[in-house]
């Protein structure tokens, strides 16, 4: 190309980035429930705005991520641990759930009645030896559940599907359609 072209062409990009502004990006909608369920307020594990919890798991780091998680830029409910002069919410615990296909990786367990504690449940009988990724995921997945969060379809990138992905494509973030649902529930 000759030199004398270069600044045409320059001039040329510099007008097309003047003129084209980069394309918006369209919000993520809130994804419907698997199911016919409805996502609820009512169904989580929240009081007065937050979370208080307690723990008796032995997969300290995959609770921490997702309490970390959970509380992203944005989120409105707080999730805290109990104190001596709060009453939990939610605990976290271990217990054998069963070792079938149809047994749960993990089960979050609503109480319903004013003052009692829910619980996010850790299946050990097939935790036992899982990756950090897979334990993480199921954290994430059971604390979106006591944020009130329902299954969603499989043909969308949620971490609320109601089977666990394969392994080495467990999700350990908050895809931007669960922030979606989380915001239509909680604002």
């Amino acid at each position: 190309m000759p030199h004398r072209s270069l600044p045409l062409l320059l001039a040329a990009v510099a007008f097309l980035t003047v003129a084209a502004p980069p394309p918006a990006f369209a919000a993520v909608r809130p994804a419907p429930c698997a199911g016919g369920v409805t996502e609820t307020r009512g169904f989580s594990a929240v009081d007065d705005g937050e979370i208080r919890w307690t723990d008796k798991t032995g997969y300290d780091d995959a609770r921490k991520h997702a309490i970390s998680a959970w509380q992203y830029n944005g989120s409105k409910i707080k999730i805290v641990a109990d104190s001596a002069i709060t009453s939990n919410d939610l605990e976290f615990k271990d217990a054998d759930l069963g070792t079938r296909v149809s047994d749960p990786l993990g089960r979050y367990e609503r109480n319903g009645s004013i003052g009692a504690t829910d619980y996010i449940i850790f299946n050990r009988q097939k935790l036992r030896g899982a990756s950090k990724e897979l334990l993480r995921y199921v954290a994430l997945h059971e604390l979106g559940h006591a944020l009130g969060l329902c299954h969603k379809s499989d043909s969308i990138v949620s971490l609320m599907w109601k089977n666990a992905p394969s392994p080495g494509y467990e999700i350990t973030w908050i895809p931007e359609v669960d922030k979606a649902n989380y915001k239509k529930l909680w604002g």
